[in-house]
């Protein structure tokens, strides 16, 4: 028999002995309520954990999972949402919407033998394969251990803060309008200075993209 998980592990991307996808899969393998709060979720991310979630509910009805994502065309993918929303028969899938800068990385499971993923990873295929991610896995035999209190506190916190996200927050024109209020918020803690620096190269770069192509396509 191997030996038995840790109680408290740190969990890397390559060359970890246990990785962050790896014990993200594992949340699932557990009865109870799943809490997803990732500042950025992907298709890709979501594609690579999706079985695990399908059985999870498949599993039991008395299972649940509740998300907590930001509504921004760069921050998250509405496929994600459709596919999940099709799948919950029973409702047990809640989707809620944090708009403003929601940078948080937390994944935890109430239950039996509960969990707590908390670190650097966003749900993105990029943060199991490339980044260089550190996260801490925390496990415990009751929900109610002391150490997972403030951790669950903290999701209760967010979840209230948070609205349902609605059908319509994942059509394109409101997630991009999501994405520019968000990108234009951060801009206004940037003097101006920082700010030109950064905007007028891409400006630069979309007036030399628009001549090029420009000029292609008359020719």
């Amino acid at each position: 028999m191997g030996e038995a998980t840790p109680a408290l592990g740190l969990l890397g991307t390559n060359g970890s002995d246990r990785g962050f996808r790896e014990a993200l899969s594992d949340l699932f393998v557990g009865n109870g309520t799943v809490y997803l709060v990732s500042g950025y979720f992907t298709y890709q991310g979501y594609l690579e954990i999706r079985d695990d979630i399908v059985s999870f509910l498949e599993r039991s009805r008395e299972n649940e999972l509740i998300a907590v994502v930001g509504p921004a065309s760069d921050q998250f993918s509405p496929r994600i949402s459709r596919d999940l929303w099709a799948l919950d028969e029973h409702d047990q899938v809640r989707l809620y919407k944090r708009s403003r800068g929601l940078h948080a990385k937390l994944y935890i499971r109430d239950g039996p033998e509960p969990s707590c993923i908390v670190g650097s990873a966003n749900i993105t295929q990029v943060a199991f394969r490339y980044n260089v991610e550190l996260s801490v896995e925390l496990r415990r035999e009751r929900a109610d251990d002391p150490d997972l209190q403030p951790f669950f506190e903290w999701t209760e916190e967010i979840l209230t803060a948070s609205t349902p996200l609605r059908r319509r927050d994942v059509l394109g024109p409101v997630l991009v309008g999501s994405a520019v209020r968000n990108w234009s918020n951060k801009a206004r803690l940037l003097s101006a200075r920082h700010v030109a620096l950064r905007v007028v190269p891409v400006v630069v770069l979309l007036v030399v993209l628009t001549a090029f192509f420009g000029v292609v396509i008359a020719g």
